[in-house]
Protein backbone atom coordinates (compact mmCIF):
# COMPACT_ATOMS: atom_id res chain seq x y z
CA UNK A 1 0.00 0.00 0.00
CA UNK A 2 1.30 3.47 -0.72
CA UNK A 3 -0.17 5.28 1.84
CA UNK A 4 -0.81 3.26 4.75
CA UNK A 5 -4.43 3.31 5.90
CA UNK A 6 -4.27 6.42 9.08
CA UNK A 7 -2.98 8.01 6.21
CA UNK A 8 -6.10 8.95 4.63
CA UNK A 9 -7.67 9.64 7.75
CA UNK A 10 -4.81 12.32 8.78
CA UNK A 11 -4.56 13.66 5.19
CA UNK A 12 -8.98 14.18 5.84
CA UNK A 13 -8.15 16.13 9.12
CA UNK A 14 -5.14 18.23 7.44
CA UNK A 15 -7.38 18.65 4.51
CA UNK A 16 -10.39 19.40 6.54
CA UNK A 17 -8.73 21.85 8.55
CA UNK A 18 -6.67 23.66 5.99
CA UNK A 19 -10.01 24.14 3.51
CA UNK A 20 -11.78 25.51 7.16
CA UNK A 21 -8.89 27.88 7.37
CA UNK A 22 -8.93 29.29 3.80
CA UNK A 23 -12.73 28.89 2.99
CA UNK A 24 -14.82 28.49 6.04
CA UNK A 25 -18.34 27.22 5.08
CA UNK A 26 -21.22 28.49 7.39
CA UNK A 27 -22.67 24.83 7.79
CA UNK A 28 -22.45 23.53 11.43
CA UNK A 29 -22.62 25.95 14.29
CA UNK A 30 -19.30 27.58 15.44
CA UNK A 31 -17.10 24.93 17.99
CA UNK A 32 -17.28 25.39 22.06
CA UNK A 33 -15.61 22.64 24.23
CA UNK A 34 -19.60 22.05 25.47
CA UNK A 35 -21.11 23.44 22.78
CA UNK A 36 -24.47 22.14 20.68
CA UNK A 37 -22.81 19.65 18.09
CA UNK A 38 -20.75 18.12 20.89
CA UNK A 39 -23.45 15.70 22.25
CA UNK A 40 -24.01 15.01 18.62
CA UNK A 41 -20.41 14.22 17.87
CA UNK A 42 -20.30 11.27 20.55
CA UNK A 43 -22.93 9.22 19.18
CA UNK A 44 -20.53 8.38 16.08
CA UNK A 45 -17.19 8.75 18.16
CA UNK A 46 -18.08 6.29 20.70
CA UNK A 47 -19.51 4.79 18.21
CA UNK A 48 -16.33 4.00 16.11
CA UNK A 49 -14.26 3.49 18.98
CA UNK A 50 -16.34 1.16 19.79
CA UNK A 51 -15.90 -0.78 17.02
CA UNK A 52 -12.36 -0.14 16.81
CA UNK A 53 -12.33 -1.90 20.65
CA UNK A 54 -14.41 -4.64 19.29
CA UNK A 55 -12.38 -5.06 15.96
CA UNK A 56 -8.87 -5.47 17.93
CA UNK A 57 -10.19 -7.95 20.42
CA UNK A 58 -11.36 -10.43 18.26
CA UNK A 59 -7.98 -10.23 15.95
CA UNK A 60 -6.15 -10.04 19.04
CA UNK A 61 -8.33 -13.30 20.34
CA UNK A 62 -7.45 -15.28 17.23
CA UNK A 63 -3.70 -14.02 17.22
CA UNK A 64 -3.51 -12.43 14.03
CA UNK A 65 -2.22 -8.77 14.05
CA UNK A 66 -4.18 -5.67 13.80
CA UNK A 67 -1.78 -4.23 11.22
CA UNK A 68 -3.09 -3.96 8.00
CA UNK A 69 0.15 -4.75 5.93
CA UNK A 70 1.08 -7.42 8.48
CA UNK A 71 0.17 -11.14 6.86
CA UNK A 72 -2.71 -12.62 8.25
CA UNK A 73 -2.33 -15.72 10.58
CA UNK A 74 -5.98 -16.16 11.57
CA UNK A 75 -9.45 -15.41 9.21
CA UNK A 76 -11.60 -13.64 12.02
CA UNK A 77 -15.71 -14.28 10.77
CA UNK A 78 -17.06 -13.54 14.19
CA UNK A 79 -17.67 -10.79 16.72
CA UNK A 80 -17.86 -7.36 14.31
CA UNK A 81 -16.38 -9.43 11.63
CA UNK A 82 -19.82 -11.22 11.43
CA UNK A 83 -21.25 -7.94 10.14
CA UNK A 84 -18.90 -6.49 8.36
CA UNK A 85 -15.69 -7.74 6.83
CA UNK A 86 -13.98 -3.50 7.66
CA UNK A 87 -15.06 -2.93 11.08
CA UNK A 88 -11.63 -1.25 11.62
CA UNK A 89 -12.47 1.41 8.90
CA UNK A 90 -16.40 1.81 9.53
CA UNK A 91 -14.92 2.22 13.17
CA UNK A 92 -12.95 4.76 11.73
CA UNK A 93 -14.65 6.99 9.85
CA UNK A 94 -16.95 7.35 12.52
CA UNK A 95 -14.73 8.25 14.51
CA UNK A 96 -13.02 10.88 12.49
CA UNK A 97 -16.96 11.94 11.92
CA UNK A 98 -17.59 12.85 15.16
CA UNK A 99 -14.32 14.70 16.13
CA UNK A 100 -14.94 16.78 12.75
CA UNK A 101 -18.47 17.69 13.99
CA UNK A 102 -17.39 18.63 17.38
CA UNK A 103 -14.51 20.46 16.33
CA UNK A 104 -17.21 21.72 13.57
CA UNK A 105 -15.50 21.45 10.65
CA UNK A 106 -17.64 21.86 7.38
CA UNK A 107 -15.13 20.20 5.04
CA UNK A 108 -14.56 17.49 6.99
CA UNK A 109 -18.25 16.78 5.82
CA UNK A 110 -17.46 17.04 2.59
CA UNK A 111 -13.99 15.34 2.63
CA UNK A 112 -14.89 12.21 4.33
CA UNK A 113 -16.74 10.47 1.87
CA UNK A 114 -13.70 10.90 -0.44
CA UNK A 115 -11.79 9.19 2.77
CA UNK A 116 -14.42 6.43 2.55
CA UNK A 117 -13.50 6.45 -1.34
CA UNK A 118 -9.99 6.07 -0.79
CA UNK A 119 -10.33 3.39 1.83
CA UNK A 120 -12.61 1.68 -0.25
CA UNK A 121 -10.77 1.24 -3.47
CA UNK A 122 -7.51 1.96 -2.97
CA UNK A 123 -6.74 0.14 0.63
CA UNK A 124 -9.08 -2.90 1.06
CA UNK A 125 -8.86 -4.24 -2.77
CA UNK A 126 -4.76 -5.22 -1.55
CA UNK A 127 -6.14 -6.37 1.99
CA UNK A 128 -8.70 -8.95 0.18
CA UNK A 129 -6.17 -9.96 -2.46
CA UNK A 130 -3.97 -10.55 0.29
CA UNK A 131 -6.77 -12.62 2.31
CA UNK A 132 -7.77 -14.45 -0.67
CA UNK A 133 -4.12 -15.46 -1.44
CA UNK A 134 -4.21 -16.46 2.39
CA UNK A 135 -6.76 -18.60 3.27
CA UNK A 136 -8.47 -18.96 -0.22
CA UNK A 137 -12.20 -20.47 -0.30
CA UNK A 138 -12.66 -20.17 3.14
CA UNK A 139 -12.27 -16.49 2.39
CA UNK A 140 -14.52 -16.15 -0.69
CA UNK A 141 -17.45 -17.82 1.26
CA UNK A 142 -16.75 -15.47 4.16
CA UNK A 143 -16.93 -12.72 1.40
CA UNK A 144 -20.29 -13.98 -0.18
CA UNK A 145 -21.95 -14.18 3.31
CA UNK A 146 -20.08 -10.56 4.61
CA UNK A 147 -21.11 -7.11 3.69
CA UNK A 148 -17.56 -5.07 3.12
CA UNK A 149 -18.89 -2.39 5.39
CA UNK A 150 -21.87 -2.47 7.51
Amino acid sequence: MPIPPDGYVVLALAVAVLLEAVLPLPILPPAAWWGPLVPIALVPAIAGLALEVAAARALAGSGTSTRPNDAPAALVTDGVFRWSRNPFYCGILLLVAGIMIAASLDWGMIVLPFTWLALDRLVIPVEERRLERAFGQTYLDYTARTRRWI
